[in-house]
């Protein structure tokens, strides 16, 4: 893949207008979704990946386990990336103190500036020859992707995680893995000095930005939404304007190959190995509605945008395109002219928890504010009513499916 000219911020203060021409820029290193090949035995190797939609979440007890153990050591070798916040050491000192307490060995891969970049040499030597684990921090992905890119990292992640390294981080470094993402980089203070930023813009300065999508990666086929259960500082909810990303951007392509968006909580994990994926989940959304997990969005034939909860910590892994199949079957078979049978508990849940023509909670704040919220919004005629929702509180049992054996494209 052609690599771009060496790009390095000339200010550490707002760069919004450095970063927006390269919105639209490639820097897949995969193709989306299709196992890669080990350069040394020619073996064909998934990524394995464990990442959320926070970059803190990384350290709840339950996510950082599994990080650990998905390498087959107590104490791992980590290589931290910043790049994202633009290798700021308070930033460091946070994103690695879980690893430091049970005494891993840890580098620190500081490629923000030139002046900081190691040779090539070097940073094969660390992130190719000696981590078990890549972390990856939050921050500015549509930087992070840029620098990495100039440096030719992303292409070293690569190559590690084809010898089975371990990559993980949350918010950047949770949509960096993906085909690609949605992202607030453009927001005024995504700059390394963001607090004083902060203190010099007006109120009008701080909404005045628009979320953007993203290439990423390419390793997970699908287009991530990391926080999707928040509201960004332009005071837009991030499952809104995904759900408008996805819906621009199915129809430009027409009839072309379906693109399917995965929300991530904040407090949602993903783990992917050996092309399958499970769901995990260490607490509540952020709006207080229900247990955070992950979310399949995708378009449906009436140009309606579906967002469709993920049960988390079943343990069951499957491929994404299973997830995707069951999502929609899921809502086809609630759109049935036949009547479908369900429980009073998923019968409550579909009233409690949805009441528009897209299947989501971001309606409401709290769960006791739910009841008042299905009173006041009654559907419009367009819609569909409340009995065509589904947010199961339990798996559903729907028979085993084999994934397509075509990966899906995206037509970013």
């Amino acid at each position: 893949m052609p690599q771009s000219t060496n790009f390095e911020l000339s200010s550490d203060f707002v760069i919004n207008d450095t970063l927006i021409p390269h919105v639209g820029d490639n820097f897949r290193v995969a193709a989306p979704g299709l196992p890669l090949h080990c350069p040394d035995t020619g073996k064909v190797v998934y990524p394995k990946i464990l990442t959320t939609g926070s970059g803190n979440a990384v350290h709840e007890a339950s996510f950082f386990a599994k990080i650990i153990s998905m390498t087959a050591k107590e104490k791992p070798n980590v290589v931290y990336i910043g790049t994202p916040f633009f290798d700021r050491e308070d930033k460091y000192e946070s994103g690695i103190v879980t690893f430091r307490k049970i005494g891993c060995r840890i580098k620190r891969l500081m490629v923000a500036k030139d002046c900081t970049t190691p040779s090539q040499e070097e940073m094969r030597r660390i992130i190719v020859d000696w981590a078990d684990i890549i972390m990856v921090s939050g921050g500015n992905s549509l930087f992070a992707m840029l620098r990495w890119q100039s440096v030719e990292l992303d292409l070293l992640i690569k190559e590690a995680a084809t010898k089975g390294t371990v990559l993980c981080g949350g918010s950047a470094g949770c949509g960096c893995w993906f085909d690609s993402m949605q992202t607030d980089s453009l927001k005024p203070e995504a700059c390394k000095f963001s607090e004083r930023v902060l203190v010099e813009l007006t109120a009008e300065e701080r909404l005045n930005w628009s979320f953007v999508r993203i290439s990423g990666m390419g390793f997970i086929n699908a287009f991530c939404i990391p926080h999707i259960d928040t509201v960004g500082t332009n005071a837009i909810a991030r499952v809104d304007i995904a759900k408008k990303m996805l819906l621009d951007a199915q129809l430009e392509d027409g009839e072309g190959t379906p693109i399917f968006g995965f929300g991530v909580d904040e407090l949602a994990g993903i783990v992917y190995e050996d092309g399958k994926l499970s769901i995990m989940s260490a607490g509540e959304r952020r709006n207080g509605v229900g247990e955070a997990t992950c979310h399949i969005l995708y378009v449906d034939q009436r140009k309606e945008v579906m967002c469709i909860p993920i049960t988390p910590n079943t343990g069951e892994a499957v491929a994404l395109e299973e997830l995707i199949e069951r999502s929609m079957r899921s809502v086809e078979a609630l759109q049935s002219p036949l009547d479908l049978i369900v429980s009073a508990e998923i019968s409550d849940a579909c009233h409690r928890r949805g009441i528009s023509g897209v299947i989501d909670m971001s309606f409401a704040e709290t769960a006791d504010s739910l009841d008042a919220v299905a009173v006041k919004q009654q559907p419009p005629s367009h819609q569909r009513a409340p009995s065509n929702l589904l947010y199961s509180p339990m798996p559903l049992d729907f028979p085993s499916l084999n994934p397509r054996t075509t990966p899906l494209e995206s037509s970013f």
